[in-house]
C-alpha cells in the first residue's frame, strides 16, 4: 500500500510540469489568419496614362502567418504568405487620348492593334513577408502588443500594346510600343517588377482561450520600386526609332488595418 501511494504521488507531483512543458512548447508556434485592408498615400507615378493603366494602389489582402518564439523572452521570427486582390486600372482598354504621342502638337489615330498582352480587369497578386516580432505584456494579463518589422515582395501585373498609329493628313505612320510595368526592355523582351517592400506591423492580441487569441493590427508598407513605363515609336517608312523613352515610378507608401485570430 505504501508503495502504490508513493507512486500516486510521483505521478501527480509530474503532471504539471509535464503540462507546463507541452504549453511551452505550444506556445512557441502560433498560426494566424488575417484579412488586412491597404490604402496608398501616393500613385505609382507621377503621369496620368501610366497610372490609368495600373491598377490602383489599394490592396485587400488574405493571408497566414507563422510566428515563431525564440528561446529568449519576448522575441520571434514570422513569415506569412497571402493572396492581395487589387481594382481593376482606370484604363480598361488602350485609350490614344489619354496616351503620349511621337510628336506633341500633331494629331494621331489609332489605325491597328497589331498585339496585346494582359487585361484591363481586377486580379489576384502573390504576397511574401518575412521577419522579426516582439511581445510587449499590458496590464491585462488577455492582451498583448506586438510589433512586426519585416521585408516581401509582391507580383504585379504587366500591361503592353504595339499598335499602329496614323497621321491626320499625311502618309506618316508609326508603329507604337506602350509597356506597363516594365523594368528593361531589349527590343523583344520586357522584365517585370516585383516590388518589394518594407513593413511595419502593431498587432493588438486578445485571448479568447487558451488556444486562440482575437488580432486587430495597423500596418505600414514602403515599397523599395514600383512600376514603370516604357515607350517608343518606330516610323513604318525607314525603320527609325524616332522616340523611346522611359517612364519611372514613385515609392508608394501604404497604410492598412488588419483583422484575424490566431490559433495555438
Amino acid at each position: 500500500m505504501k508503495k502504490i501511494t508513493i507512486l500516486l504521488l510521483s505521478i501527480a507531483l509530474m503532471q504539471p510540469v509535464a503540462a507546463q512543458d507541452g504549453n511551452a512548447i505550444r506556445k512557441r508556434y502560433s498560426i494566424d489568419l488575417q484579412l488586412a485592408q491597404h490604402a496608398g498615400l501616393n500613385r505609382w507615378s507621377n503621369a496620368s496614362y501610366v497610372n490609368s493603366g495600373l491598377p490602383a494602389a489599394v490592396i485587400t489582402e488574405l493571408r497566414g502567418v507563422l510566428n515563431l518564439s525564440f528561446n529568449i523572452p519576448h522575441a520571434g521570427m514570422f513569415m506569412d504568405m497571402g493572396v492581395g486582390i487589387m481594382p481593376a486600372p482606370a484604363m480598361r482598354t488602350l485609350n490614344m487620348e489619354q496616351m503620349p504621342v511621337p510628336y506633341v502638337g500633331t494629331r494621331y489615330y489609332l489605325r491597328e492593334t497589331v498585339s496585346s498582352s494582359g487585361d484591363g480587369t481586377a486580379g489576384a497578386r502573390f504576397k511574401m513577408t518575412a521577419g522579426m516580432f516582439g511581445k510587449i505584456p499590458t496590464n491585462n494579463s488577455n492582451l498583448t502588443v506586438m510589433p512586426y518589422l519585416g521585408i516581401g515582395f509582391m507580383t504585379m501585373p504587366q500591361r503592353s500594346y504595339d499598335v499602329m498609329l496614323k497621321e491626320h493628313g499625311s502618309n506618316m505612320q508609326y508603329s507604337a510600343t506602350y509597356i506597363w510595368n516594365c523594368k528593361h526592355y531589349n527590343g523583344y523582351d520586357s522584365q517585370r517588377v516585383a516590388p518589394g517592400y518594407l513593413t511595419g506591423r502593431l498587432n493588438f492580441r486578445y485571448t479568447l482561450s487558451p488556444k486562440s487569441d482575437l488580432l486587430l493590427g495597423l500596418e505600414y508598407m514602403r515599397f523599395f520600386d514600383t512600376p514603370g513605363f516604357y515607350g517608343k515609336y518606330t516610323n513604318t517608312f525607314n525603320a527609325n526609332i524616332e522616340k523611346d523613352f522611359s517612364v519611372t515610378g514613385n515609392r508608394v507608401n501604404m497604410l492598412g488595418i488588419s483583422l484575424g485570430i490566431s490559433f495555438m
